[in-house]
């Protein structure tokens, strides 16, 4: 028995403590540094990705029109650019659809694009009577959204009071703005 003893006592080979520590240590380190990689990643991705538009409160006018016969009225509106999350660069006009719902969820029109705005209402001079939908760089030669931009919707019918306006890109709404209830 006593030989069995000796021998299993003989072999005493092993890391140090002060090395088993070290690497026990940077193992921690290594995993932690990981983790916070693969935290962050996930993080960063989805909010980068989300992109929101902050419209200001659409102003409503309204406009006599007289394509011949009597005279009706039509509501023009605009709405202005006040601020887009994350960034300017993401937002393309040509990437940008509208649709407009009624306060029901009903489909008043259905997705479109926006052209940009080469008149003015002078040039217009009460010519034009239909649905138009333009957006309004404030950059000359610019074709992507930024603070100060405007939408402007022209030739609205009066049936559209409180309707919702979204401006979609990709499929996915990027902003919403509710027209007057009461048009002037």
């Amino acid at each position: 028995m006593q030989t069995a003893k000796a021998l299993w006592h003989k072999n005493d080979d092993a890391v140090s403590p002060v090395i088993g520590t070290i690497l026990m240590v940077a193992i921690t380190v290594v995993l932690a540094a990981v983790l916070w990689l693969m935290v962050s990643g996930m993080l960063t991705s989805g909010d980068d990705e989300k992109i929101t538009v902050n419209l200001a409160s659409p102003s409503v006018q309204s406009f006599d029109r007289d394509p011949g016969a009597p005279v009706f009225t039509v509501w023009d509106a605009t709405m202005n650019v006040n601020k887009i999350t994350p960034k300017d660069e993401k937002v393309s006009w040509s990437e940008v659809k509208m649709i407009v719902k009624s306060s029901a969820g009903s489909v008043l029109q259905p997705s479109i694009g926006l052209t940009q705005d080469t008149l003015t209402y002078d040039d217009i001079d009460g010519a034009v009577v239909d649905l138009e939908f333009w957006y309004v760089e404030t950059t000359t030669g610019d074709t992507k959204m930024s603070a100060g931009d405007g939408i402007k919707i022209t030739g609205m019918p009066q049936a559209w009071e409180g309707a919702i306006v979204e401006l979609l890109k990709g499929g996915e709404r990027i902003a919403s703005a509710t027209l007057p209830t009461n048009f002037p």
